[in-house]
């Protein structure tokens, strides 16, 4: 049975001694010694962590491949937007953003739907066939992967505007819940004040796909000729995914209790450093008590304030990064997408840098986050105030680096908020959701039409 901890909102300990005081109990219930724990951590981290990290690498390239299609081979007219009848700015900000409508809306009922759960299917065949469908989280992981790699590989058959919103909606569908999917899984698995490098690194390898992909939207604008090379781009883009998602049916755990590459000890060992409230594969996926619990608690709002303003405000220059750079005026359709990677880069480094430092160093998250915004405002003043191209590109790479970096570094605490298994999933996702205005506000308040108006954000 997994320890009781002392509540975050009732106790009047300072947070540095809770941290310190939850650690300490929890290595009283278990017979391994700290070193034993700690491999034992290692040993999940090994197993569970580099195939989240490049299955979200995969994720984030098929979801922001639009942005880097956007401007490929623009100089001979053969890109996505001539090719599907001159589209309007107006028309290609709606073709990202109603990507998001479906995609926020779902974003709850995929995370939860993660959680084990079984249902009966009848089939009549001449005689009635029951079998018991079991969803947990590789199975449903995997089958999110499968399903978005078919449909980003059926853009490249797109013919028209009417077209493209409908597969990008489709898309939507059926990427939803990928990453709160992902934070409520590791939830199974660590404690809050454990997850902050982890949530860190998993993140970072999605800010990478800003360097794959600018690397293979530059190589495939070469392979343009019969058929264009946006087409080609969402054709090699859209099949990893379909493989990782298969291999993912057996690659990934599902739980601490049925994990096969640990051993009884390890097993409750890993569940006695848990929380009480942690998610558990044991608990009902659906509590009413805790969901109203957790609508009347405060900083259940006040947590999805914070993702929406920064959502809207920091997170949504990403969808139009490559756009941004191009039209700076200093490079090609093609070197703007290789341009689009050193952000990348530098988020990489800037988020696990911070990951490392709030999770050993136990700096306070919300200050972290606090100077990441105020330096991603002070860039962005930069960039409304200086003429030098070099320094406004220089400012683009370091506001994208901190505005990326932000929600990451909050992620522990946002779950350490939320008690108990529905409660989690249902924050989680909720939270999510709510930076998905992000992508439907972001491409607007972005959009060329009214001269990049990043300097609003």
């Amino acid at each position: 049975m997994a320890p009781s901890f002392p509540s975050a909102s009732s106790s009047s300990i300072p947070k540095e001694e809770l941290v310190s005081t939850v650690t300490k109990e929890t290595r009283q219930t278990s017979s391994q010694s700290p070193s034993e724990i700690l491999g034992i951590q290692r040993k999940i981290d090994l197993r569970i962590l580099p195939w989240l990290c490049f299955t979200h690498l995969i994720m984030r390239i098929d979801f922001n491949n639009i942005s880097n299609a956007a401007i490929m081979n623009v100089e001979v007219k053969h890109d996505i937007k001539t090719q599907l009848g001159k589209l309007t700015a107006g028309q290609w900000n709606w073709a990202i953003a109603c990507f998001f409508y479906p995609y926020a809306f779902l974003e709850p009922i995929s995370t939860l739907m993660m959680k084990k759960t079984a249902y009966d299917i009848v089939f009549s065949l001449g005689c009635s066939i029951i079998l018991k469908l079991v969803i947990s989280p590789s199975f449903w992981l995997g089958r999110l992967m499968i399903t978005w790699g078919i449909i980003v590989g059926c853009i490249a058959a797109v013919q028209n505007y009417g077209g493209l919103i409908t597969v990008r909606v489709l898309v939507g569908v059926a990427e939803a819940g990928y990453s709160p999917c992902v934070i409520y899984y590791l939830a199974f698995w660590f404690r809050p004040d454990q997850m902050a490098r982890r949530v860190a690194a998993f993140y970072s390898f999605g800010q990478v796909s800003g360097f794959v992909g600018g690397f293979l939207a530059f190589a495939i604008s070469y392979a343009d000729g019969r058929l264009a090379g946006w087409r080609w781009l969402f054709i090699i883009e859209g099949i990893p995914a379909v493989l990782m998602g298969i291999a993912t049916f057996w690659v990934l755990p599902d739980y601490p209790q049925t994990a096969r590459f640990l051993s009884d000890d390890e097993k409750s060992a890993t569940l006695n450093l848990l929380s009480e409230y942690s998610p558990s594969k044991e608990a009902k996926t659906w509590d009413w008590q805790q969901v109203v619990r957790l609508f009347k608690d405060p900083t259940f709002w006040t947590w999805t304030l914070v993702w929406f303003f920064h959502a809207v405000g920091g997170y949504g220059l990403s969808y139009a990064l490559p756009t941004i750079i191009f039209q700076l005026g200093f490079t090609t359709s093609a070197l703007s997408n290789v341009l689009s990677m050193p952000p990348s880069l530098l988020t990489f480094t800037v988020l696990n840098i911070f990951g490392w430092l709030v999770q050993t160093h136990k700096f306070n998250p919300f200050r972290v986050a606090i100077v990441l915004d105020s330096v991603n405002i002070i860039c962005c003043i930069l960039l409304l105030t200086v003429k030098v191209t070099v320094v406004k590109y220089l400012a683009l790479c370091v506001a994208t680096a901190t505005a990326a970096s932000v929600f990451p570094i909050l992620w522990p605490s946002r779950v350490k908020a939320s008690r108990g298994t529905t409660a989690a999933g249902v924050a989680i996702s909720l939270t999510t959701a709510t930076a998905q205005l992000s992508g439907i506000l972001g491409p607007i308040v972005f959009s060329s039409k009214i001269h990049l108006i990043f300097l609003l954000v």
